[in-house]
């Protein structure tokens, strides 16, 4: 039984993944809008409580992502179920996330082009893994590149949840940094796939 928690870790994973980006998301239209289901009372506190879920959400969910590739490895407990869902649910937690930060943020161009490239280079190495016969369907050795980028994803997609409630604004150093770093995130992301697609 225990040589399945990684498998159940990586799918909690992927339902904090969404549950946090939906919570994120209504907490904003909450908070803009007042417009709050009665039985839930105080709409200001109604949106707080789902904004901190959706922090709550994303720390565990990244924490999660550790602890299910270390927890097969200590059990000898791989599985290809685990190699399919694993890079799917860290691709979700990353982009749900960046995808609620562009529409909070209205669309601008200079975040709705990395984002859309970073969603667009996920779409396509998930379905080169798992279509049959496309380019990347055979396991690939992960690159040190790839490690980076995924790491670095992490923290971009994790930044705004800490950078937003202490007051950035629109030109905040802070805001400028984030989207140099997600332009960054972008271009290793699309390295990384070509590198794949090249092999």
């Amino acid at each position: 039984m225990h040589r399945q928690i990684p498998n159940i870790l990586t799918i909690l994973r992927i339902l904090l993944a969404l549950g946090g980006a939906v919570a994120l998301w209504t907490s904003y239209q909450w908070s803009q809008s007042g417009l709050v289901p009665l039985w839930l009372g105080d709409p200001v506190l109604a949106a707080r409580a789902l904004a901190v879920f959706a922090v709550i959400a994303f720390v565990v969910a990244a924490a999660t992502d550790w602890l299910d590739g270390w927890l097969a490895r200590r059990w000898n407990a791989g599985s290809v179920l685990g190699e399919i869902l694993d890079p799917i649910a860290d691709k979700l937690l990353v982009n749900a996330y960046l995808i609620v930060y562009m529409l909070i943020l209205g669309t601008p161009v200079d975040i709705a082009v990395p984002v859309f490239a970073l969603v667009a280079r996920d779409a396509a190495m998930t379905a080169a893994r798992l279509l049959p016969g496309a380019p990347g369907s055979t396991a690939l050795a992960v690159s040190p590149a790839a490690k980076l980028k995924t790491a670095l994803a992490m923290i971009v997609a994790g930044f705004p949840l800490i950078a937003q409630p202490l007051g950035w604004t629109s030109h905040d150093i802070l805001l400028l940094a984030w989207i140099g770093a997600l332009w960054v995130t972008a271009a290793l992301s699309l390295l990384t796939a070509w590198n794949y697609f090249r092999k």
